[in-house]
């Protein structure tokens, strides 16, 4: 007898009850269905998280389910019968088929080679499910709900090429076991509904920046100084165009250890203590001298101990560029980056102010706020201009609507302002610095430790110089390059323009 015939006849020991039926049922199904989906998503027929979900999780889990049920269906046998394995495949074949010692040379061979493929199976099924659970789609949109919003961020950010894993997971068997430890609880917590809404920030147990920024940006590379133009424009009928033009220090004077990233250079360090460990509000801020010690700024604002936290944080990257990844934006700055780049039409009356207008207003869900923005901007031109037809309103309506589908999710609670960024800082001046609809919200960024109340013992605070991390070449201005083309200022009010051309000729 061939092992094909040795084959059946154990797939028929196997059908002994109804147990053994259904357990040789699953096991073959879904032994037969992986290398089915496997083979058809390699061809590109189909490819989905939830095909990757039931290749990878489901089938394999039903396949051990399958072999589990089979020693079970062998004790229910023996137990009704009272006869061993031996003579349970004895009774169901002729004496002359298999005798005697014939048993085991005819079974143990199929039963050995089953086994290896079994285990050789799971080993790759598994490998699989680890490797498909490492990719970033399945990251993003398995649970689409609660990882759809940081998806949908992450997937036009300047790491959207950079998988999740590489930020999220460390390296080593450790590291992996506490991740997929985590994740099991998280997938317990979206089973059940026990999520936070929104996902809490920051979060305090992300890889160090040394072993996840570290690997592509490190202190020791020179990136000089950055000139950025930023347009912007007003809230008048005619859209007026205004430019900010700032050249950063990201470490241009000396080299490693000066301008912006002079807080991560290797003979630098700062720590500090935030309320509740937040990183918003300061309690105090130390920086280490040259002979070794710190130096310590206190916040004059709290005073009370109860504010004290037990574990001092070293600034590392993620304290100013804590959304480096998952960007959510701030609706003006939204605005002003589409109408630069064409999307909305700067020739539209008005569409500055009424796009911002609709964009912030809080809607009961995202379907509503999306027609509720097409409704509010072809009312208004509708009405106020209704001898004109602007056949660019389509067009800029829908990336209003863009912009409003990226950064709000009422399912998740996420409005703007909810993940506030702390690259950079607040830039209202005047009224508009205390009377403004995101005052609270907005992160105050560098003035969190550069502001007059983190004093030390002597009384002197951190320095909140405007051009200590960057110079200022037009602030709001016509032209972008403002302060470097006037040659006289009329007015006081203008003297700042001078000081700003000159830090800047000075420096530079």
């Amino acid at each position: 007898m061939g092992f094909f015939g040795r084959y059946l006849m154990f797939i028929q020991l196997l059908f002994m009850n109804w147990i053994g039926k259904i357990g040789t049922i699953l096991a073959s199904t879904a032994f037969i269905s992986f290398f089915i989906l496997e083979g058809l998503s390699l061809i590109g027929v189909f490819r989905s998280t939830y095909t990757g979900i039931v290749t990878y999780f489901l089938i394999p889990i039903l396949f051990v389910l399958g072999l589990v049920l089979l020693p079970f269906a062998w004790r229910k046998q023996k137990k009704e019968t009272g006869t061993t394995l031996h003579n349970v495949f004895l009774g169901k074949h002729e004496d002359g088929d298999v005798g005697g010692h014939n048993f085991w040379e005819k079974v143990v061979p199929v039963v050995g080679i089953l086994t290896i493929v079994n285990v050789l199976f799971i080993v790759g099924a598994g490998s699989s499910a680890m490797h498909y659970m490492d990719e970033s789609e399945f990251c993003g949109t398995a649970c689409h709900t609660i990882m759809g919003p940081e998806w949908q961020v992450y997937s036009v950010s300047p790491h959207s090429r950079v998988p999740c894993v590489d930020c999220h997971i460390g390296e080593g068997v450790q590291a992996l076991a506490e991740a997929k430890v985590n994740g099991a609880w998280q997938a317990v917590a979206a089973m059940f509904d026990l999520y936070d809404k929104p996902i809490g920030t920051p979060i305090h147990n992300l890889r160090p920046a040394t072993e996840t920024c570290g690997k592509c940006h490190w202190p020791e590379k020179h990136y000089g100084s950055k000139l950025v133009k930023i347009e912007r424009y007003r809230n008048d009928e005619a859209n007026t165009k205004q430019y900010t033009t700032l050249n950063l220090k990201v470490d241009a004077a000396n080299g490693v250890g000066s301008g912006i990233h002079w807080h991560i250079a290797e003979n630098n360090e700062v720590r500090y203590s935030s309320v509740d460990d937040m990183r918003e509000d300061m309690i105090w801020v130390e920086v280490k001298q040259p002979d070794g010690n710190f130096k310590r700024y206190t916040n004059t604002n709290m005073t009370d101990s109860t504010f004290e936290h037990a574990e001092p944080r070293v600034m590392d990257c993620v304290d100013c560029h804590n959304r480096a990844t998952h960007i959510y934006e701030q609706p003006g700055e939204a605005l002003d980056r589409a109408m630069a780049r064409g999307l909305i039409d700067v020739n539209l009356p008005y569409i500055k102010r009424e796009a911002m207008a609709s964009i912030i207003t809080s809607y009961e869900d995202k379907a509503t706020g999306l027609s509720g923005i097409q409704e509010r901007l072809e009312s208004f031109y509708a009405v106020e201009y209704p001898e004109r037809d602007y056949l660019s309103l389509p067009g800029s309506i829908e990336a209003v609507q863009a912009i409003y589908d990226r950064n709000i999710h009422p399912a998740m609670k996420i409005e703007w302002n909810t993940y506030p960024n702390h690259l950079g800082h607040r830039v209202e001046f005047g009224c508009f610095s205390c009377h403004n609809f995101m005052q609270h919200d907005q992160s105050d960024g560098c003035f969190r430790c550069h502001n007059r109340h983190l004093v030390d013992d002597a009384g002197t605070s951190i320095s909140d110089e405007c051009t200590l991390c960057h110079s200022i070449l037009a602030l709001g201005e016509e032209d972008p390059l403002q302060y470097l083309l006037d040659d006289e200022f009329r007015t006081f009010e203008e003297h700042k323009n001078t000081y700003f051309r000159e830090e800047y000729l000075k420096n530079f």
